[in-house]
């Protein structure tokens, strides 16, 4: 899991070299699909780590023997990382600061770049320490819908008191508030097929399409294309998975 660098994971292949876990990347395994020739330094909660072209903040904390990276919603129980994609729950982070902070980003899908500043959320006043984590000793008494008979009265009390109390305490992530310094556009593109998905059911259909002069357009949510090929050791033909893909 130490080298999942995509939202389908990496694979653990024999052709990749196997190399020395770099310096306090103490859960790195060997081989992989990431470029050990390329060095990246982040932050995550303030915090200096080193990972690797290639991984995504995920796979870079967990190299780095970093496990606990959330709060759940309601208990503010510890959460590791869950899964390899974009289905994942529990690790969920803030990218960034100031005007371009971004909340609520999995960082299972999170591409590790020189300089990226991650934080936390839900949580304080640290990770490792979060007071709302008594809610966890109180679950017995906070039970689904506890809230709606308890904060009723007095009326008053709820726009005052209760909601911002509540918000608080669960709200996930939090926007920054300062405007956005950035410039979007948008384009239009036709196509005679569109392929959802760049796994290998969707690049052999957009290789036979395209050779039969159709006019296709790839979509893939990662950033970097073969699906369950980067997780997988069998191969197509006399190639790996993952050269078939290149």
């Amino acid at each position: 899991m130490s080298d999942m660098a995509v939202n389908t994971g990496v694979a653990f292949t024999s052709q990749s070299a196997a190399s020395a876990p770099a310096k306090g990347q103490t859960h790195r395994l060997a081989g992989g699909q990431v470029n050990r020739a390329k060095a990246l330094n982040f932050t995550f909660d303030g915090k200096a780590f080193q990972g690797f072209e290639g991984d995504t903040l995920a796979s870079a904390l967990m190299a780095n023997g970093v496990k606990l990276m959330g709060r759940s919603f309601k208990y503010h129980r510890p959460r590791g990382v869950l899964t390899a994609g974009s289905e994942e729950p529990n690790a969920l982070v803030e990218l960034r600061s100031g005007a371009r902070q971004e909340p609520n980003t999995r960082a299972t899908v999170a591409e590790l770049y020189n300089g990226l500043e991650a934080n936390s959320q839900n949580r304080w006043p640290s990770l490792e320490h979060d007071v709302l984590s008594i809610n966890d000793k109180l679950s017995n008494f906070l039970t689904a819908g506890f809230y709606y008979k308890t904060f009723m009265w007095p009326k008053a009390f709820w726009e005052k008191l209760y909601e911002p109390i509540i918000r608080r305490a669960a709200g996930l992530g939090s926007a920054s508030g300062e405007e956005d310094p950035d410039v979007y556009d948008k384009g239009f593109l036709h196509c005679d097929l569109l392929i959802i998905g760049a796994g290998p059911a969707g690049l052999a259909a957009a290789l036979t399409a395209g050779r039969s002069g159709a006019r296709v357009i790839l979509t893939e949510e990662d950033f970097v294309l073969g699906g369950r090929l980067n997780a997988e050791s069998f191969g197509l033909g006399d190639m790996s998975g993952t050269d078939w893909v290149a």
